[in-house]
């Protein structure tokens, strides 16, 4: 695999100054594939690090799933996903948290407004907001099946002030967010002065977005499914300084830089 997927400049500039970047279409409806049905092996595996719907029962989301699969081991050092993730954090890096997200058509449930560095800060100890999450459409992102909404530059002002909800790190792990800005006068003032974003496009676009960035999503309403990966990287200099009291399949022990991946997705036969 060749690395010629990096950010030009201004991208970059973008980044920093919105705090997200959109690619469009980026990865082959090959890997693509592999992904969609390594993500629904890992949905349908009976797991702590799998979380249901309270309505339904219904799995949604799946954490670690680097740390079980060989393929999304794989993928975490893809080139297109790890070399823009050094890029943007100016950094060698590691996985603080890898996620499978799954809003099923018709009944997907909400993420209230939040901030990913909120619960990384309180929650693992991590010191500075030099982390982001690349979220891979696995699916197709419409404005109808619960697309992830940004308020662009809202992770400017850093870390929105939200009381802790209730305890416990397994309070963390559903959509009743632990730490959420539904109720924050900041919060509506920043979407005033804004306004908001949804990135919406094909299978194999990118969304990256700052661990500051204020965003949620709504109810999938329709009958089409939106499935995403959502990989967290920090920055190796950014380590967490003592290991989280939560697992290691939320939350990354090995600080040791990532190295590109050579070759295909799909490992060779031993």
């Amino acid at each position: 695999m060749q690395n010629d997927n990096l950010l030009t400049p201004q991208q970059i500039e973008d980044y920093h100054r919105a705090g997200f970047v959109f690619q469009p279409g980026v990865l082959e409806a090959s890997d693509i594939e592999l992904l969609r049905r390594e993500a629904e092996r890992e949905l349908a595996q009976d797991s702590p690090r799998r979380t249901v719907e309270a309505g339904t029962g219904l799995p949604y989301r799946v954490h670690g799933s680097h740390l079980n699969s060989d393929l999304f081991s794989r993928f975490v050092r893809h080139p297109k996903i790890l070399g823009l993730a050094r890029q943007l954090l100016n950094d060698d890096v590691y996985v603080h948290q890898f996620k499978v997200n799954k809003k099923r058509a018709f009944q997907g449930e909400i993420w209230r407004w939040h901030q990913d560095f909120m619960f990384w800060h309180n929650e693992d100890q991590m010191p500075e907001p030099r982390a982001l999450t690349v979220a891979v459409f696995l699916d197709e992102v419409t404005e109808f099946n619960g697309p992830l909404i940004v308020v662009p530059e809202g992770h400017s002002e850093g870390l929105i002030p939200a009381a802790a909800k209730n305890e416990g790190w397994e309070s963390t792990l559903t959509n009743d967010l632990k730490y959420s800005l539904e109720n924050s006068e900041r919060m509506q003032a920043l979407v005033e002065q804004h306004g908001l974003v949804a990135p919406k496009g094909p299978r194999g676009s990118l969304l990256w977005f700052h661990c500051n960035i204020p965003h949620g999503s709504a109810q999938n309403m329709s009958p089409i499914d939106r499935s995403l990966l959502l990989l967290s990287y920090n920055a190796v200099s950014n380590a967490l300084p003592t290991p989280s009291p939560r697992p290691e399949w939320l939350v990354g022990r090995d600080f040791a830089p990532l190295k590109p991946l050579e070759g295909t997705l799909i490992a060779p036969a031993a």
